[in-house]
């Protein structure tokens, strides 16, 4: 079992050793000395590709760049846009922006790990695209426009590689995510701004392996940041374990329509029907705010329970999970189904933090919770399956009330609801349990929880 500060001393390690790689690089050019591969009106995507594939250090310098097509970065290679750079997609462009040179998609089997990619930065900038809502995926952000790799949806894709480093961008309008990767080791992220962006911030899928996130603000369509080892297969290529991660000082901006963060364990299944459990250890979020629902449960692609199968799967795991220094205002649900804002009595509970996943031990610490009585299923704490049935025949599952989970041990310490410190605080846990919900599909599961320690 790994503390919080030995997760932390690790990933400090990994990120001086990333900037240890990113100072060895020498080789450096001005993108300016590439103007006269520029096409059209201030097209530079063919002076950017060229310059990073025979430089290893690519200034940018202010002013404003447009890209039509994705320009591939080999190892070893180092973007620094100065203040005032701005890369933008031309509109219509329908591919991403930026890629590692050996990506692999790891959908249908695990990835070779042969060619792999290392030692990649991106330092300032604005980096935008040219919407102004969300597109859906296979509209923007695809690999190519043959959707080979079926789960890419980014404007920048990094997989199959080593040390990649992240600092000091803004991303802008960005119809998919802005950042997606997997398959991965040793990555910082730091000081990113998002400006009016329509999905996620940064997407983390699995075989992901020492990950900071960390002084990220801004707006939003749906994650500020995804930890989704598990997703379906539209949203990633990338399924497999998660470890020793970082995630602090996320500021989601006021108004933000989707107030909460998906940390996603599940069991996926390859082609050939090998399992791969799609798991979470060691794991730090702290200091968050403007997000008011942690959201660590399989789900799959909503199904008609008379005409489709759900998706094949299971609930994932975790261990040494830490929450701490999180304010969170349940002042609605962050799905606006009916069910939640009636607080149904079976199907209605909602939660700051919504759990189906076997975990071992979680913790929380320094957590402000803000309930409302409008909302008696409202709780700091929910655990096990969920279930609400949409369309006109009320026949379309939108979760999978068949799976439950069950957590060793939940801790608790210094948590306060509504300002005050309860004496007891078995009210705000809230265990889920269905027994034949329904007589058309599969629909009996619990959660269940060993221990809880509460500490005052």
């Amino acid at each position: 079992m790994s503390t919080k500060a030995e997760i932390r001393e690790k990933l400090e390690i990994m990120a001086r050793h990333n900037h240890i790689l990113i100072e060895s690089l020498e080789d450096r050019v001005s993108l300016k000395e590439y103007a006269h591969l520029v096409r059209g009106e201030n097209i530079w995507t063919d002076a950017l590709q060229a310059a990073v594939r025979e430089h290893e250090i690519v200034e940018i310098p202010t002013g404003l760049y447009l890209i039509d097509g994705s320009v591939v970065i080999p190892s070893n290679r180092r973007i620094e846009a100065a203040e005032g750079a701005i890369i933008r997609l031309t509109e219509g462009t329908r591919v991403l922006m930026l890629r590692n040179e050996h990506t692999q998609d790891g959908t249908h089997a695990p990835i070779s790990r042969e060619s792999r990619d290392s030692n990649i930065s991106i330092s300032g900038g604005r980096w935008e695209e040219s919407n102004t809502r969300r597109a859906g995926y296979g509209q923007t952000g695809m690999y190519d426009m043959d959707r080979s790799f079926y789960g890419v949806s980014t404007l920048m894709l990094f997989n199959n590689m080593d040390h990649l480093t992240l600092t000091d961008m803004t991303f802008a309008h960005t119809a998919g995510f802005a950042v997606q990767l997997g398959d991965i080791e040793d990555v910082d992220i730091e000081r990113i701004e998002f400006d009016e962006c329509y999905a996620d911030g940064i997407h983390a899928n699995g075989n992901t392996e020492n990950l900071i996130t960390r002084n990220l603000r801004g707006q939003v369509g749906d994650d500020l940041v995804a930890l989704n080892m598990y997703d379906w297969q539209n949203s990633s290529v990338n399924f497999g374990p998660m470890k020793t991660v970082l995630c602090e000082n996320l500021e989601a901006a006021p108004g933000d329509g989707y107030k909460a963060m998906r940390i996603q364990p599940a069991v996926y299944y390859y082609d050939d029907n090998t399992a791969v459990n799609c798991s979470l250890t060691d794991a730090v979020i702290s200091h968050v705010k403007g997000v008011n629902t942690f959201k660590m449960y399989y789900q799959t692609p909503a199904y008609h329970v008379e005409t489709q199968q759900p998706e094949r799967g299971a609930a994932g795991s975790a261990d040494c999970l830490y929450f701490e220094h999180i304010e969170i205002d349940l002042d609605s649900p962050a799905d606006r189904f009916r069910e939640y804002m009636e607080s149904d009595p079976v199907i209605g509970a909602f939660a700051a933090f919504e759990i189906n996943a076997n975990i071992s031990r979680i913790e929380f610490e320094d957590i402000s919770l803000t309930r409302y009585d409008r909302f008696p299923m409202s709780f700091l704490i929910a655990v096990g399956p969920k279930s609400i049935r949409r369309g006109e025949d009320r026949k379309i599952e939108v979760f999978d009330p068949y799976i439950g989970c069950e957590i060793g041990t939940i801790s608790l310490k210094n948590i306060t609801v509504n300002g005050e410190k309860p004496q007891d605080i078995a009210p705000y846990i809230h265990e889920i349990v269905f027994d034949h919900l329904y007589d058309d599909a599969p629909s009996t599961a619990r959660g269940r929880i060993r221990a809880v320690e509460y500490v005052r």
